[in-house]
């Protein structure tokens, strides 16, 4: 199985649609039976304040999400949805020699 690996460390702001992008690409991903994981770093972890209904769903369906921890420190961030992870640049550097497909928002 392919595995894709989506790192996102944009924000999820109106003006700059590239958060709501990376997690329609994560489902459209999923639908083609690859495996997703999404690494958030930046304001990216900012789409977990108040995560859409989307990534909710695709959380169930099995993407797999890592964040940051120094991002979401920087922004204040300790309560992380169900299926979310703390992790490192040293996980998203695991994650990419696995990844088979690598994508940046």
């Amino acid at each position: 199985m392919t595995i894709a690996l989506i790192v996102l460390h944009a924000g999820p702001h109106s003006t700059n649609p590239r958060a709501d992008t990376a997690v329609r690409l994560a489902g459209a991903m999923l639908a083609d039976n690859k495996e997703v994981r999404m690494f958030l770093a930046g304001e990216g972890v900012l789409l977990l304040k108040q995560p859409p209904d989307l990534l909710l769903e695709l959380l169930a369906l099995g993407l797999e999400v890592q964040c940051c921890g120094s991002s979401l420190q920087a922004q204040g961030m300790k309560q992380l949805p169900d299926g979310v992870q703390k992790s490192s640049m040293k996980g998203l550097s695991s994650w990419m020699t696995e990844a088979d497909e690598v994508l940046s928002f």
